[in-house]
């Protein structure tokens, strides 16, 4: 087994009413994770981002309900870590805090509150905004590893506006540490686990070795960080997928290797500002020990497809767990990576 590009073309033929009712077939493709084996569909269809509703009325409706993340409310409203575990019951560094998550997403749950601000706008989302959040993410995940060591798995996931599934507007992490790894981490690791077993090396280096001789989807590299659309999107819109090629542990990540990060994560956001997309999800997934894992961290473009305001999400992504995507990645990463190496 080596790296693959599997996909499966095929198409529908139908009568249709947009081209005066003559024959008309229209083609599609399925695509075979090159990691996991997961699949996913990809169509190429005109899609242009509706106008999104009045962004100044959802703010504003936003701060006439309560926000326990505000300044005037956080201390008296939200909760405190456990004094054997965070003495001081909260963590701040800069203009960021973090604080228990009262929904148990996992053992041990954070939430990282970005700023004081009830509102960031994606051009707003800097590196420099993001260090403080992102930096205290990370001293959780130290703290948990050091009191828990039984502890293996990491994640720091974002859902940036309400359209992300994020039920509050003022900017947020969540950081979840636990014993047992979500599916799609769970298929990543046995995937990287199949493919040394069967070659005889890391998954990884053969990936990103691959990616940039196709060059289809090569977005680029920042220090310790590299850039590339997923060959399978895992959203409505082609998403985009970095990794670290020398990293498998969040632990492990110093100033340098956050940097790096951030300054990609705010390049694909630049670009998901310019098309009018407003809300995306972002996960990073690391491991404790396992080395032959990598760090990744998918960002995903969040939308409402047509103005009746249905979700981007329906029952092939709820039910069948079969990702769906109107935009081949390749016709998009020329742009993604115009933006990104300016």
């Amino acid at each position: 087994m080596k790296i693959t590009f599997k996909r499966i073309r095929s198409k529908t033929r139908l009568i249709n009413p947009l081209k005066d009712f003559v024959l008309d077939e229209i083609p599609f493709e399925i695509r075979f994770d090159p990691l996991t084996g997961e699949t996913g569909r990809v169509y190429e269809l005109q899609y242009n981002p509706p106008e999104r509703s009045d962004l100044e009325q959802t703010i504003q409706r936003s701060k006439e309900m309560f926000c326990p993340f505000c300044p005037e409310s956080l201390k008296k409203s939200t909760p405190l870590f456990p004094k054997e575990f965070i003495p001081e019951g909260r963590i701040t560094e800069g203009r960021a805090t973090l604080i228990p998550n009262l929904i148990p997403f996992d053992s041990y749950a954070a939430v990282a509150i970005i700023s004081n601000e009830h509102y960031l706008g994606m051009p707003n989302l800097t590196p420099e905004r993001l260090n403080d959040a992102f930096s205290v993410a990370l001293a959780f995940i130290r703290r948990v590893a050091n009191f828990d060591p039984g502890v293996q798995f990491f994640y720091v996931n974002w859902n940036y506006m309400p359209e992300s599934g994020s039920s509050l507007v003022h900017p947020h992490l969540q950081v979840n540490c636990g014993y047992v790894p979500t599916n799609h981490h769970r298929v990543q690791i046995e995937g990287c686990t199949r493919y040394l077993n069967e070659n005889g090396r890391s998954f990884w280096k053969d990936f990103i070795s691959a990616e940039k001789k196709s060059g289809e989807r090569y977005i680029g590299e920042i220090g310790s960080t590299f850039w590339v659309m997923s060959f399978v999107p895992q959203t409505f819109l082609p998403d985009v997928w970095c990794i670290f090629p020398e990293h498998y542990s969040l632990i492990q990540l110093g100033i340098g290797e956050l940097g790096a990060f951030l300054q990609g994560l705010s390049r694909v956001l630049q670009y998901f500002g310019q098309k009018d997309i407003p809300s995306f999800n972002m996960s990073i997934f690391s491991h404790k020990q396992d080395e032959d894992f990598r760090i990744n961290a998918k960002i995903c473009p969040r939308l409402l497809p047509r103005p009746i305001g249905n979700s981007d999400r329906a029952y092939l992504q709820t039910l069948h767990k079969e990702s769906a995507t109107v935009m081949p990645p390749e016709s998009v990463c020329p742009e993604v990576r115009e933006i990104f190496n300016k």
